[in-house]
Order: C-alpha cells, then structure tokens, then sequence
C-alpha cells in the first residue's frame, strides 16, 4: 500500500521547524551572553563551555596530500534530501500568528492550546 503525504501540511510543519529553530538559535545566544532567565526552576539551563580541534587550512590540505600519495581516500556517502520551495505566503502568516501567539501568553493560554492539540490526537 502506498502511503501518502499532504503538501500542505508538510509546508506548515516545515515553516513551523524553521521559525522555532531560528527562535532557538536566538534564545540560546541571549543566554550566552548573560541574559536573564524566567521560571529559572522549572528546567536546567546552563551555558556549557566546549572545545573542537581541527586542523588549519594549510594543515588540512598536507593530510589530504598525503593521503592522496598513499591511496587512502574519503568514504563517499549517497543520500537524498528533501528541498521545498514555493510556499504559500499564507503558510507564512499561519505560522507566525501561531507563535506569536504561544510566544506572547501566559502560562493558561499555552496549557489550553496543548490540551486542545492534545484531544484532536486521540
């Protein structure tokens, strides 16, 4: 049996993915760089230093040289991704009423929107 996929649902769940990771990645440079934190015990925030060792470009390309000279090549991986384009500006605005929407109230507001969305599931 074939299954199917709704077009526009997809461009919805999409766009939503967008705008809350942009709002993520937003949020999490406000904390970086000291901002203050609301309802600070309802979960565990922290700011967590890391490091990441790579070669430099100069570096990087003697390896690649030398792996070359002694046939030691990079793994090919094949993949397929999934590209969207031409979404409605209606999707757009769909989107952004609901964030702003759930981004602006408060706590009741947000329970009442889960439990409705909760509900149309079973």
């Amino acid at each position: 049996m074939q299954k199917t996929v709704n077009a526009k649902w997809f461009a919805f769940k999409y766009k939503l993915l967008k705008r809350i990771e942009t709002s993520l990645n937003e949020d999490k440079e406000l904390i970086k760089n000291g901002a203050e934190i609301t309802f600070k015990n309802y979960c565990k925030l922290q700011v967590v230093e890391c490091t990441k060792a790579s070669y430099s470009k100069e570096n990087q390309k003697k390896l690649d040289e030398w792996a070359e000279k002694n046939c030691i090549a990079k793994q090919i991986t094949h993949y397929k991704r999934i590209d969207i384009d031409n979404i409605p500006v209606e999707i757009d605005q769909k989107v952004n009423d609901i964030f702003n929407t759930l981004e602006d109230s408060q706590d009741k507001d947000i329970k009442r929107v889960a439990s409705k969305i909760a509900n149309k599931r079973k």
